[in-house]
C-alpha cells in the first residue's frame, strides 16, 4: 500500500539539484551561527574554566541541516503560565456540563532567555527574563484531544531555543480537563481562541510586559498535533473560520480524514508532517488533505513513524506504540458521538455548505495496524528540523531553510517529501 501511495508522489531529482546541494554545502560552510560560535576565551594557567556562552544581540544563522535545525538553539527556554477569559464567547454545553458565557483558556508560553544553558519548564517561582536579540516571532500551538498540556513541549522547547515565542491554550473542551469530557465536537471554535491567547500575551503589562515588548506580530504562525492539526487546518484553510494575517502553519499527523475538498479554500504556507506508521490517524488522511490543499504546501512523511513519537513516547518489545494509545482513547469516551452530526457539522460547514465534511474516505479509529520502524528519538529529530525550517524559510525568509525542506530532507532514508509549490 505504501508504495502504491509513493508512486503517486515520485521524488524528483536532476543535475539542478545536484548543483544547488553542492552550492548549498559550500554556503553552509562559511556561516556562523548563534551562541556556538561565541568562542571560548582562555582564562589565566590558574583557573582553566572557559567563561560561560552568552547569547549574542543578533544571533547568525547556522547552516540549514538536519544537524542545526534538530539541536538546541543560539538561547535557552523559560516558560510562564496564564489564564486567559474570552468574555465575548461562550463555551458550548458538553455531555453533564450546562455550558458557560465565556471560554476559559490556561495558557503557558515558552519564550527564549539567555543563558543558552537555561531551561525552566514548568514556570519557575520567579519570572526569567526575556532574551535580547527580539523581536521575536509568534506562534500559537494546538493540542490533541485529551492533551494535558505537555504533548507539545519538545516541539516548543526547541522552537522557543531558536527565538520563537509559543502560545500553548489548553482548549475548553478538547483537553483532558474538558468539563463533561473531551470532545471535537468543539474543535471549529479553537482557531479563534488561538487567536485571542496571541493577542493577549501581545498586550501583557506590568511583570509581564517585556513579554509583551518581545513579540513581533507582524510574523505569525500556528502549529498542532493530532486534533490540533485539525485546529490548524480550520485555521489555515477555512473560509469563514480562518485566522488573519498567518504566514506559516504545521500540522503533525493531523486528524482530518473527513474535511470536504470545500474546507481548504485559502493558501497559506502549509507544512503536513504524518508518520506512515500512525494507528491512531492513518496516513491515507494527512495523504488526502496533501492533495485537496492549495499551494504552497509540503508533505513531509515519516517512514515507520507513529502517532506517539511526536510525543517523544516509545514502549519496547511492541510492534507499535501507538497500540496501547489507541486502545487508552478509546477508553477515554473521547471518540463518542459523530463528527459529522451536531454541532461541529453545522460550524464547519458555515460559510462552506454540506460539502465540508466527506468521512467516506475515513476507517474506524484505531482499525488499522502498522509495523513502527522509526524510534521515537529519531522521529522526534525529524520532527523538529522540519518544523523549524518551514517557520524559518517562511517567517524568516531563509532560502535555505526552504532548499533543506523542499529537497535536501527527502535524502534522508526514512523521510518522503513532496511538493506543490
Amino acid at each position: 500500500m505504501l508504495q502504491q501511495a509513493r508512486s503517486r508522489f515520485p521524488r524528483q531529482r536532476g543535475s539542478l539539484s545536484a548543483l544547488l546541494s553542492a552550492l548549498f554545502l559550500m554556503l553552509g560552510a562559511t556561516l556562523g551561527g548563534g551562541c556556538d560560535d561565541v568562542p571560548w576565551k582562555h582564562n589565566p594557567p590558574d583557573n582553566p574554566e572557559p567563561e560561560p556562552r552568552t547569547c549574542p544581540a543578533k544571533p547568525s544563522h547556522r547552516p540549514a541541516v538536519l544537524e542545526s535545525l534538530s539541536a538546541e538553539g543560539p538561547y535557552g527556554f523559560a516558560t510562564r503560565d496564564f489564564v486567559f477569559v474570552d468574555t465575548s464567547r461562550p463555551t458550548p454545553p458538553n455531555r453533564t456540563f450546562p455550558g458557560a458565557p465565556s471560554r476559559t483558556l490556561p495558557t503557558r508560553v515558552y519564550y527564549p532567555v539567555c543563558p543558552p544553558t537555561s531551561q525552566a519548564s514548568p514556570p519557575p517561582p520567579q519570572r526569567i527574563p526575556v532574551a535580547s536579540g527580539g523581536p521575536f516571532p509568534l506562534l500559537a500551538y494546538a493540542h490533541g484531544l485529551t492533551s494535558q498540556g505537555d504533548t507539545g513541549r519538545h516541539i516548543n522547547e526547541h522552537l522557543a531555543t531558536h527565538g520563537y515565542i509559543v502560545v500553548a491554550p489548553l482548549f475548553p473542551l478538547s483537553s483532558g480537563r474538558a468539563p463533561g469530557g473531551p470532545t471535537l465536537m468543539d474543535a471549529a471554535n479553537q482557531p479563534a481562541d488561538m487567536a485571542f491567547v496571541m493577542r493577549q500575551v501581545a498586550m501583557l503589562s506590568g511583570a509581564d510586559a517585556d513579554l509583551a515588548a518581545a513579540v513581533d506580530s507582524r510574523r505569525r504562525g500556528i502549529l498542532g498535533f493530532s486534533a490540533g492539526g485539525l485546529t490548524v487546518f480550520i485555521a489555515a484553510y477555512h473560509p469563514v473560520l480562518a485566522l488573519d494575517g498567518i504566514q506559516a502553519a504545521v500540522a503533525q499527523a493531523p486528524v482530518s480524514c473527513f474535511l470536504g475538498a470545500p474546507v481548504f479554500q485559502r493558501p497559506v504556507p502549509m507544512l503536513i508532517l504524518p508518520g506512515t506508521a500512525d494507528e491512531l490517524v492513518p496516513i491515507a488522511g494527512p495523504r488526502r488533505a496533501f492533495e485537496l490543499a492549495p499551494p504552497p504546501v509540503t508533505l513531509v512523511e515519516l517512514v515507520g513513524g507513529t502517532h506517539s513519537g511526536f510525543m517523544n513516547r516509545e514502549i519496547p518489545f511492541l510492534n507499535n506504540t501507538d497500540t496501547p494509545e489507541c486502545q487508552r482513547l478509546l477508553d477515554s469516551g473521547a471518540t463518542q458521538g459523530d463528527i459529522t452530526t451536531g454541532q461541529f457539522a453545522e460550524d464547519i460547514s458555515r460559510g462552506v455548505g454540506p460539502g465540508a465534511l466527506d468521512p467516506s474516505t475515513c476507517t474506524p479509529l484505531c482499525s488499522e495496524s502498522f509495523q513502527q520502524t522509526m524510534g521515537a528519538s529519531r522521529q522526534l529529530t525529524l520532527a523538529r528540523a522540519a518544523t523549524l525550517a518551514h517557520f524559518e524559510a517562511n517567517l524568516r525568509g531563509r532560502w535555505d531553510a526552504a532548499y533543506f525542506l523542499t529537497t535536501h530532507l527527502d535524502r534522508e532514508p526514512d523521510v518522503e517529501v513532496h511538493v506543490k509549490p
